[in-house]
């Protein structure tokens, strides 16, 4: 996740800044071509990021959040972020005025864009952001808002932990994900006893050891096949088993196989 040689761009600060409830939702279209990042930032308004094609990584104090084509994530109002790909990306990006953003989950989160959620978010990109309160675009802005508070959060992130021994298991693991199986070892580098690290991992990120490093393993896979690597070199390396063991993994958590996403991520 080595995002320190991305070329920079600047942040849309002006829509992410106005303040105007009568427009609950003002929209950006965003085209880019190659790696790119945007460097850490914070706007007033909320937003919803919503790759059409390739893949975000968003980076918050929090964690971290992959947002594939197909996903959307919700940033809330105030969170400080950086976003960066390893492609050329297309993204609906929604900017939420701060009125409206309590009808959404105070933390951020990533859902599953349905074929609703689709078309509402095609049709406020296309409304613009020259509109007026209770037109058209305005109430359509609050079923969007409405529809997207009604889905669940996808298995995509990834929490970091402030506590010195589990960071320092959390580096270990991030650096090789596929090197350490179990957390007998891990512990032993930690220092700490299995009991005390497995009670570590729910205190701070609400996962158990294996759930976190699931989501690792998933998050740290699409990277690689976002880069276009082989299903079975990336299986191998993160020590599954065979390409279908991967596979099953791949395609429980995200409803496509590890060679549709790499297609997709093309």
């Amino acid at each position: 996740m080595n995002v320190e040689n991305l070329p920079d761009l600047n942040p849309p600060q002006d829509l992410g800044d106005v303040h105007d409830p009568s427009r609950p939702i003002l929209s950006l279209a965003v085209e880019k071509d190659g790696a790119h990042r945007v460097a850490a930032h914070v706007h007033d308004r909320g937003h919803i990021v919503c790759p059409t094609s390739g893949a975000y990584w968003i980076v918050t104090p929090e964690g971290t959040w992959l947002v594939p084509a197909g996903f959307a994530l919700w940033i809330p109002p105030g969170m400080h972020h950086e976003i960066y790909s390893h492609g050329s990306v297309a993204a609906r990006i929604l900017f939420i005025d701060q009125a409206c953003a309590g009808q959404l989950t105070p933390n951020g989160g990533v859902v599953k864009v349905t074929p609703f959620l689709e078309a509402l978010l095609e049709r406020a990109m296309r409304y613009g952001n020259d509109y007026e309160a209770d037109s058209p675009a305005a109430r359509l802005a609050q079923v969007t808002l409405d529809e997207f508070a009604d889905q669940e959060f996808a298995s995509l992130f990834l929490p970091v932990a402030k506590e010195p021994r589990l960071a320092r298991v959390m580096r270990i693991l991030i650096d090789a994900p596929g090197q350490y199986a179990g957390i007998a070892e891990l512990a032993r580098e930690a220092g700490a006893s299995e009991r005390t690290l497995a009670r570590l991992f729910r205190k701070e990120t609400g996962m158990t050891f294996t759930q976190w490093k699931t989501n690792l393993t998933l998050l740290h896979s699409m990277e690689r096949l976002e880069k276009g690597e082989a299903v079975a070199d990336v299986a191998h390396d993160l020590g599954y088993a065979s390409p279908s063991s991967f596979g099953y993994m791949f395609r429980r958590r995200l409803g496509v196989s590890p060679g549709s996403f790499r297609k997709s991520s093309q």
